[in-house]
C-alpha cells in the first residue's frame, strides 16, 4: 500500500536560521541531484530572526515535525476487501481463499467496522453441530441460498429472509410427512408430486428440488397462493442439505464486540505490544474517520518503513527530533562537535571545523557544479550571517566569509 517514503531533512530541535536554511537549501540540492523527494522539516518553533529571513525571501516555513518514531502508516498493509454483514459463509470462505487473508473486516454502508469473521469462524459453522432451526435462526436471506445452492428461482419473493422454522428432508411417504414437516419449515424433496403437495399444503416456507427437478404447473399455482417460495437446484439432496448451512449469514458467527483495531498514527511500539499480547491474525486499521483501510499483522512489522532522515546542524541524540533512534538516518551534515548519534548502518556523515553549515552546503552545490538561485542563495547568505555574526565570531573562517559575500551578490544583496 505504502509508495516510496520522502526523506525529510532536519535541523536540531531548538532551531536557528542556519538550521532552517540548511535544511531547505540541503533538500533542494538533494532533489534536483536524485530526482527522489527530499522534504525540508523543522523541529522546533521558529524563532524571530528565522521568521523574517523566510519572510524577506519569500519561502513558506518548513512543517513541523515532532516525532519519528515509525506508526502505523509506515507499515504494509493488506488491502483486504471489507465486506457486507449478511454475505454467506460460502461466499466468505471464497473471498478468504482469494485474498489469501484468514480474516475478512465486515463494514456497514459507511465503511465502518462492524465485525470479523475469521477462518476458525467459517470452520466452527461447519462442524460444530446444530440443530434443525440454525439456519433460521441466523436469519438467512434467501437470496444466499439461491446463490451457494446455484439454484432457479420456480416462483416465490427471495429478496427475504428465512426466519422461522427447520431445514428437513422429505425422504418418506408423504402419509409419514405430517410426523416431520411443520408449517414454516423448509423442505429439500425430490421430483414427487405427492410429496411436493404436501409440504405446501402444511405451510412450509420454501421446497427446494433436488437434480434440476421441475414441478408442474398444478404445483407452482399452489405455491403462489400459499406463499411457498420453489427453488430449483441441480444437486442432490445430501448436497442440498450440506451446503445449506454455507449460505448464513456472517453476522450470525462473527465477533462483533471488544475488537481491537489500530489507527495510521498509533506509534508501532504499542502495536508490538498489544499483538504480542493478543494472538489475533490479523488487525483492521482505521483512518481519522474511523473508516477501514486494510489489515495487519505480526508479518508486517518485518517490512516496517522507518523514517530516513538527515541529519542537519546537529549530530547528537540530545538536539534531535524525538524517536530519532527508531529512524534510519541516512546523512549528517554539520559543523559541531561529535555528538552521541547511532546509526544502524553507515551513513554520509560531513563535518568541516566552520563557522555555519549553509557554509558546508554551499561547498557542495559548487562541488556538484548546481547553480544557485537567488532564493536559496538569500536563505544561505542569512544563515551565514547569523551563525557567524556577521563574520565576527571567533568560529568564523575565512571559508565562512568568502561564502557569505558570493552568495549575497547572487542573492543582490
Amino acid at each position: 500500500m505504502n509508495q516510496q517514503k520522502e526523506i525529510l531533512v532536519v535541523g536540531h530541535k531548538s532551531p536557528d536560521t542556519d538550521s532552517i536554511c540548511s535544511a531547505i537549501a540541503y533538500a533542494n540540492l538533494k532533489n534536483k541531484l536524485t530526482g527522489q523527494q527530499y522534504t525540508p522539516r523543522r523541529a522546533g518553533d521558529l524563532n524571530k530572526e528565522t521568521a523574517f529571513a523566510l519572510s524577506y525571501f519569500g519561502v513558506e516555513p518548513p512543517a513541523y515535525l515532532a516525532d519519528v518514531r515509525t506508526r502505523v502508516s509506515d507499515m504494509e498493509i493488506k488491502e483486504v476487501p471489507a465486506v457486507n454483514a449478511k454475505i454467506s459463509i460460502k461466499q466468505a470462505y471464497s473471498l478468504m481463499k482469494e485474498c489469501e487473508a484468514s480474516t475478512l473486516c465486515i463494514t456497514n454502508e459507511e465503511n465502518h467496522l462492524e465485525g470479523l469473521i475469521t477462518i476458525s469462524n467459517v470452520a466452527a459453522s461447519d462442524m460444530d453441530v446444530y440443530d434443525n432451526r440454525i439456519v433460521s435462526k441466523a436469519k438467512t436471506p434467501y437470496e444466499n441460498i439461491v446463490k451457494v445452492l446455484e439454484a432457479k428461482v420456480i416462483c416465490g419473493d427471495v429478496s427475504g429472509t428465512f426466519d422461522q422454522g427447520r431445514v428437513t428432508i422429505a425422504a418418506n411417504t408423504p402419509e409419514r410427512m405430517v410426523d416431520y414437516v411443520a408449517e414454516h419449515d423448509m423442505v429439500i424433496i425430490g421430483n414427487r408430486f405427492e410429496s411436493q403437495f404436501f409440504a405446501i399444503e402444511i405451510g412450509a416456507s420454501c421446497i427446494i428440488l433436488c437434480t434440476n427437478a421441475e414441478p408442474n404447473e398444478t404445483i407452482i399455482e399452489r405455491a403462489k397462493s400459499k406463499g411457498c417460495i420453489i427453488l430449483s437446484s441441480p444437486y442432490d439432496s445430501y448436497t442440498v442439505a450440506r451446503l445449506i448451512n454455507q449460505s448464513m449469514p456472517i453476522d450470525f458467527f462473527m465477533t462483533a464486540h471488544h475488537i481491537l483495531s489500530f489507527s495510521l498514527e498509533d506509534y508501532t511500539d504499542d502495536v508490538k505490544e498489544v499483538m504480542a499480547r493478543e494472538r489475533h491474525r490479523y488487525f483492521p486499521v482505521l483512518d481519522d474517520d474511523g473508516h477501514y483501510i486494510g489489515v495487519v499483522s505480526r508479518r508486517n512489522m518485518m517490512n516496517l518503513h522507518k523514517k530516513q532522515l538527515i541529519l542537519v546542524d546537529h549530530n547528537e541524540k540530545s538536539q534531535a527530533v524525538e524517536g530519532m533512534e527508531s529512524a534510519d538516518i541516512r546523512e549528517i551534515i554539520d559543523h559541531h562537535r561529535l555528538g552521541t548519534v547511532e546509526t544502524m548502518s553507515p551513513v554520509f556523515f560531513r563535518n568541516q571545523p566552520l563557522g555555519c553549515t549553509a557554509t558546508i552546503i554551499y561547498q557542495m552545490y559548487q562541488e556538484n557544479h548546481m547553480e544557485i538561485d537567488k532564493t536559496t542563495a538569500g536563505l544561505l547568505c542569512s544563515a551565514i550571517i547569523s551563525d557567524t555574526l556577521l563574520f565576527r565570531s571567533p568560529t568564523c573562517t575565512p571559508i565562512d566569509k568568502a561564502a557569505g559575500l558570493a552568495l549575497a551578490q547572487i542573492a543582490g544583496l
